[in-house]
């Protein structure tokens, strides 16, 4: 077994949202609709909107290698450079009106970046985590014992704290807002250790809900068990100890260019670079593919683009078939876009951001210009409405 079984989480992912945000599951007998022993739940189906094309970065905003960004609250944010020494750490302010508008984005490098003497681990995904709610602390004890997990350490208390994700070693490290390393880490499983993936193609997305109260992850590329061409990717989840969960396998969509295409390109990337967890426990899932042809100036400005396409993942409706050690997700399409030309922005990061006045929640992304490129990549931030649409589904 690679990771906990699958169904083991579906119960628990159950538990979780139940009773810390009633509105999300519910659970009961309608008798004039529904059969008797069966479950109606409410899943949500998400509508986006681009509330703007993007907002290129301000000059005095550093130049960076922008690879994840996570939401503290008002206009903060929290954002990680793979290239930056130490944990990569950068503190943004980013205004977004009542439309979901971007009016400004500001930046400053902290002392514990500026200062580090350590050299950076390639930190790609960032997560914040402030303290528990008592009701899912509750419900926590609860599944814990249901599932036969009671053995497990206790726990963790968290505060304020942020989880980045390094590519370099795999390792997904708990970090104070003043950047001191606290020396507790997810327990990664040993399908994704260093030496079973490719080369920069490790742990590119880091996400986490404080409703269901679950870390999600997973690859950039696929794990050398599955061949360097492979579509299939696992998408792992940690609870509140720090201890994996579950895996669930997802399938990517085919690229645009074919394998020879790619090799012999100046920058090529395909792969998940974003994930970000919502309050019902489905998933976004941001699919990148990023292509820079070889050639002149005007040749690359005009043969490359890079691909964004958001898909929604729903883990409780997760298929198992006999001999499957996890759950095979199918994914729906949420929006998906392309830039090119004068505009190429190779977008790396996304995180939930602040709820808009009309209800719709903010999706906020950020590109990774790799420090600029002589002005070929954009560096620039994107946000999109989202709007739930709930909908009845019989179990």
């Amino acid at each position: 077994m690679r990771g906990v079984c699958g169904m083991r989480f579906i119960g628990v992912l159950m538990l979780l949202v139940f009773g810390v945000q009633g509105q999300v599951f519910c659970y009961g007998q309608d008798a004039d609709s529904v059969a008797a022993n069966s479950v109606r739940r409410v899943k949500y189906r998400y509508v986006a909107q681009e509330t703007g094309l993007f907002v290129p970065l301000a000059e005095d905003v550093p130049a960076g290698h922008y690879s994840g960004i996570t939401y503290l609250g008002g206009t903060g944010y929290a954002v990680v450079d793979d290239k930056q020494a130490g944990n990569g750490l950068v503190l943004f302010n980013i205004d977004i009106n009542d439309l979901g508008q971007i009016q400004s984005v500001t930046a400053v490098v902290p002392d514990c970046t500026a200062q580090s003497k350590v050299t950076g681990k390639d930190n790609e995904g960032i997560v914040y985590v402030g303290a528990w709610m008592t009701p899912a602390d509750s419900l926590m004890k609860e599944w814990r014992t249901k599932f036969g997990l009671e053995d497990r350490d206790s726990i963790a208390a968290f505060g304020n704290t942020l989880f980045i994700s390094a590519e370099s070693d795999q390792s997904i490290t708990e970090y104070t807002l003043e950047g001191e390393a606290t020396g507790r880490k997810l327990e990664v499983p040993e399908m994704f250790a260093r030496d079973k993936i490719y080369g920069n193609k490790g742990f590119e997305a880091l996400a986490y809900n404080p409703v269901t109260g679950l870390f999600w992850t997973t690859t950039e590329g696929p794990l050398k068990s599955d061949g360097e061409l492979s579509l299939v990717r696992y998408l792992q989840s940690f609870d509140r100890g720090l201890k994996p969960v579950a895996a669930f396998e997802y399938k990517m969509d085919a690229p645009r260019k074919t394998l020879a295409e790619s090799k012999e390109a100046q920058a090529y990337v395909h792969g998940i670079s974003a994930m970000t967890a919502l309050d019902d426990g489905q998933l976004i899932v941001l699919e990148r593919e990023v292509y820079v042809p070889k050639g002149g100036i005007l040749k690359m400005a005009l043969g490359s683009f890079a691909i964004a396409k958001l898909y929604v993942v729903d883990p409780l409706r997760a298929v198992y078939a006999d001999g499957l050690w996890c759950g095979n997700v199918g994914k729906t399409l949420l929006l998906s876009f392309v830039t090119g030309a004068l505009g190429l922005a190779n977008y790396e990061g996304m995180c939930l951001g602040p709820v808009l006045p009309d209800g719709r929640q903010t999706l906020v992304m950020i590109a990774d210009s790799q420090g600029g490129s002589k002005g070929r990549i954009l560096e620039c931030v994107k946000v999109i409405a989202l709007q739930a649409v709930p909908e009845y589904v019989e179990e």
